[in-house]
Parts: C-alpha cells; sequence; structure tokens
C-alpha cells in the first residue's frame, strides 16, 4: 500500500453516469483512474457499453474485480442500489490491507453496515459516500459526506484533486442517513411535479399551473425546473425508483411509516415501466415535449 497522503490509483466498480464524470474531473486534476469493472459484465450488450465507455476515457475495462482493484489504491463502487452488496462481496476476495473501498451508492444505513462487514472482513477500510446534489453538472466536485474510521484520510486525500467531501464521522450509516431522509424530499418534489404535470396537462393546464407557481415562489424559474427534472427523470426514474426502497427501509429503522417515500417509490416507478430512455432517440428538452411524449406511451 503506497503512503496515505500519496494515494492516487483509482478504481471503478461499476462505470456509469456518476462513474464517468468523477473520472474526467480526478484524471483532470491529476489523479489516476487506471481500471473499472461491471459485476454485469456477463450482459453482451452492457459488457460492449462499458468496454468503449472504459477506452474513451482511457480506462482499463478488466475481465474481473481482481484485475480491476490490484493496483489500486482506493476503490470506488458506483453501481445501483440493488447491487451494492453483491458489489462488497464480489469485489471483497480480491482486497488487501489497507485498501479503501469507498461506496457511492445510495442505501440505507443498514445495508451500507452489511457491505461494511464484507469488505472489513479482508483488512481494507470501508468508506460510505452520501452524494448529496446531482453530479451533472457538478462533476467530481459534487458535495459528499463521508463516514467510516478512514473518512478523515480520505477526505484529505480526495480534496488535494479538488472533490468536495466532508468527514462527518467514523460510525457507517452517519454519512447515508442524511443521504436517505434528504431524498425523502428531493425525489418526493421530482415525483409531485411530475404528477401535477401530468394532470395539469390533460386539462390543458400546464403552462397555467407552473405560471402561478411562478408567483407564489417568483425565486424559480418553474418552466425551466420542470423542464430538467422531466429530462432527467426518463433516464434516472429506474433507479430513483429503487433507491426509495432503501429510503423507506430507513425511516422504518427510525420507527416513522414512510408513507411518502412509498408514493415517490410507486410514481417514479410508474414513469420507470414505460421504458422511455430506450424507446427515445433523445431526451426532451422542455416539458412540454416530454408531456406529449408521455401521451404517446401512457
Amino acid at each position: 500500500m503506497k503512503d496515505q497522503s500519496k494515494m492516487t490509483n483509482i478504481a471503478f466498480i461499476g462505470f456509469g453516469e456518476a462513474a464517468g464524470l468523477l473520472t474526467d474531473g480526478l484524471a483532470e486534476a491529476g489523479a489516476e483512474v487506471t481500471a473499472t469493472y461491471d459485476i454485469l459484465i456477463d450482459n453482451p450488450d452492457k459488457a460492449s457499453a462499458h468496454n468503449e465507455k472504459a477506452g474513451s476515457k482511457g480506462v482499463i475495462a478488466a475481465e474481473d474485480a481482481e484485475q480491476a482493484v490490484k493496483e489500486a489504491d482506493i476503490v470506488i463502487s458506483a453501481v445501483t442500489s440493488k447491487e451494492i452488496l453483491v458489489a462488497a462481496k464480489n469485489v471483497a476476495p480480491h482486497l488487501i490491507v489497507g485498501q479503501i473501498y469507498m461506496d457511492i451508492n445510495s442505501a440505507s444505513p443498514e445495508v451500507k453496515r452489511q457491505a461494511a462487514a464484507a469488505i472489513e472482513a479482508t483488512g481494507a477500510h470501508f468508506v460510505e459516500a452520501a452524494v448529496m446534489d446531482l453530479v451533472p453538472p457538478h462533476g467530481h466536485k459534487v458535495p459528499m459526506l463521508l463516514a467510516g474510521t478512514k473518512a478523515e484520510t480520505l477526505a484529505a486525500t480526495l480534496s488535494v484533486y479538488g472533490m468536495n467531501v466532508k468527514a462527518i464521522g467514523n460510525k457507517i450509516g452517519n454519512a447515508s442517513s442524511v443521504k436517505m431522509v434528504r431524498s425523502v424530499f428531493m425525489k418526493g418534489f421530482s415525483a409531485i411535479l411530475l404528477e401535477s404535470l401530468v394532470a395539469a396537462h390533460k386539462l390543458d393546464a400546464a403552462d397555467t399551473m407552473l405560471e402561478s407557481l411562478q408567483v407564489t415562489f417568483p425565486e424559480i424559474d418553474w418552466k425551466v425546473l420542470a423542464s430538467k427534472t422531466m429530462s432527467r427523470l426518463i433516464k434516472h426514474s429506474k433507479r430513483q425508483s429503487e433507491e426509495m426502497n432503501s429510503v423507506a427501509a430507513t425511516l422504518q429503522e427510525l420507527g416513522i411509516e414512510p408513507m411518502t417515500a412509498k408514493a415517490t417509490g410507486a410514481r417514479l416507478g410508474w414513469l420507470a415501466d414505460l421504458e422511455l430512455d430506450d424507446a427515445l432517440d433523445s431526451l426532451p428538452e422542455t416539458y412540454d415535449e416530454f408531456l406529449k411524449i408521455l401521451e404517446q406511451y401512457s
């Protein structure tokens, strides 16, 4: 293991949108992003896309987890909420004492603790990272909260490369808990806006509704916000609906009935089931385009 102050060699497990953007920023800042491995690589379609994307960024598309992590100081897990434990258990046997495994996925504190147990049994260190804003447009500078015994060490290292990371404690679950309760609002807001727009469109009143919100909340450009939110939901509603299961589990751990979280997951799941991301050649640029597309597919 290299001196902690000189950790520059980074590997990714999973290489979707977030991992790609983090790679771009880290590489530009001087870190070495050397390899990536996708646990879904057995799927030929996904493997081809993964390998092509990695190659375009100068990153080795590893054939297995062992190849991906063997030279890494930091291993960043960037998979979906359903794959967190699968990824951790897949990678754990190939980690060595002193490596840091940084999990940036959205999950309940309990799932993070289970992943940590798998990783730390090898002598490696587990640090959870809660991503506290949209990765685009921030890229690798997106705000993150870190927790774990090596959170302070990792924060100091990544800050050198311009990452906006803050260590908030040694206990796994400290960061993910904050992320989960924030998601009640953030993803709940997206679901409310989606449902409101769909209903208003049926009344031919979407513009009127947004103009009314503009009067009530003049500091927000509601038509721009609606357009950006709907476009992103087409691409991310499946992942977000799955993440709401983790949010609901977190609330239940706190003794709170997750009524809003469950409703949010259901509404986002409804949109995900339309599979618009696969059906469309490009994402709509305005909420009006989105609503017209939705009319065709729902």
